[in-house]
């Protein structure tokens, strides 16, 4: 999947069965034994996915794809295919089209969706992904996504930790201006004075 995503690079993944063209994937294949691969949806069931038109691009539903996030120096593809994708499976692509075992040799796939990939953290750099614009562009895939619910979970606990933090160094300084003001100097006690005869 490079560039997307590099070796060494950590992923975060909205476990949802709810994909769209251009999601990027983990997936196991049931047939090809236990393992996860990272591809990214070109077809969904029911989609005519062909390659290559007359500018070298694969289409899907007649629709050319501007794939701007293929490895630098490959092709959309190794080979042509005109196929419609059966029920039940994917044609799935790496981005780094030389080096992928996909659907280009595969053919259309029967996987087990496992979720999508949202966030990839690089180098201490965090990235969103979002739907291509070749997708989003042509109406193949929804041009906003909803956030995924981890997103939402960890923001939610993020805010909460920090409130819990604030209020524990609030009380922590709370206490400790109360102890100083226990262990203080004595104050002065005021003086009555004598206005004669007996004293008390």
């Amino acid at each position: 999947m490079e560039n997307t995503i590099a070796p060494g690079d950590t992923v975060l993944v909205d476990r949802t069965t709810q994909v769209y063209r251009g999601d990027v994937i983990v997936e196991e294949e049931p047939t090809d034994g236990p393992g996860y691969h990272l591809r990214r949806v070109i077809g969904v069931p029911g989609d005519h996915v062909a390659c290559c038109d007359g500018q070298g691009r694969i289409t899907v539903n007649g629709t050319a794809l501007d794939e701007t996030y293929l490895y630098p120096g490959d092709a959309p593809a190794q080979a042509s295919f005109n196929v419609t994708v059966p029920a039940g499976k994917f044609w799935l692509l790496g981005d780094h089209r030389s080096l992928s075992r996909d659907s280009q040799s595969e053919g259309a796939l029967a996987i087990q969706v496992v979720g999508r990939v949202f966030l990839i953290r690089r180098s201490g750099h965090a990235t969103l992904l979002r739907a291509p614009r070749a997708f989003a562009a042509d109406g193949l895939a929804p041009a906003s996504e909803p956030v995924p619910a981890a997103v939402i979970g960890t923001g939610v606990a993020c805010v909460a930790l920090i409130l819990l933090l604030a209020l524990a160094i609030f009380g922590t300084v709370r206490l400790v201006l109360r102890g100083r003001g226990r262990t203080g100097p004595p104050q002065p006690q005021p003086v009555r004075e004598w206005q004669g005869g007996a004293q008390p």
